[in-house]
């Protein structure tokens, strides 16, 4: 490769970085539906027209986070205690980016699709139903095997725990102005502990 075509694709996947950090950003401040192309364009310093050089639609921006809430859901499967995994993604999925800057991907996905933001066939819920009982279902096994938490149906656990995650982000949308405060979610966890 030369070097202009190794410089073109670091220019490439810069631009392309920063164009799904703002579109993040204003996703999760105005809303998807509420968010236009042409913001996105103005916040990253670009022109409409290169923007759709990068992405052919908003939609696509939008399930372009699937790399970034992979990383996010490997990382939180690679902690050592079980415990501990399902807390920090508990932390990670309530945060707010005034807490610490970190707008969670996962987040932003759920709440298009709760308020109906997105309707196109192209594109489905990457959330499905089965996410508590699939991805905190093995979490809560392992913490089984190791004495965490209780004996009992991990699936099931992972759905509760998934559920409550669900019920305060709902709240959250459902009443976007009145102060609701976080749940303890040590006192979550302490439901299955062993």
């Amino acid at each position: 490769m030369s070097m202009s075509e190794k410089k073109q694709k670091e220019i490439e996947l810069k631009r392309r970085t920063q164009i799904l950090s703002v579109a993040l950003s204003l996703f999760f401040e105005k809303g998807y539906k509420n968010t236009k192309i042409t913001d996105i364009a103005e916040a990253a310093d670009i022109s409409k027209g290169l923007l759709y050089r990068y992405f052919k639609s908003k939609a696509e921006i939008l399930f372009s986070y699937s790399d970034m809430l992979n990383e996010c859901l490997e990382e939180i499967n690679n902690i050592s205690s079980a415990k501990e995994a399902i807390k920090e993604f508990g932390l990670r999925f309530l945060s707010t980016s005034d807490e610490n800057g970190y707008i969670p991907p996962l987040q932003v996905y759920i709440t298009v699709f709760v308020r109906g933001e997105i309707n196109d066939s192209e594109y489905e819920n990457p959330v499905n139903l089965n996410f508590g009982s699939s991805f905190f279902g093995p979490i809560f096994e392992k913490g089984m095997k190791v004495g965490e938490f209780k004996k009992g149906d991990a699936n099931e656990f992972g759905n509760i725990y998934w559920h409550c995650l669900l019920g305060y982000l709902m709240d959250i949308i459902q009443n976007p102005d009145r102060l609701i405060n976080k749940p303890n979610l040590d006192s979550i966890i302490a439901l299955f502990e062993a």
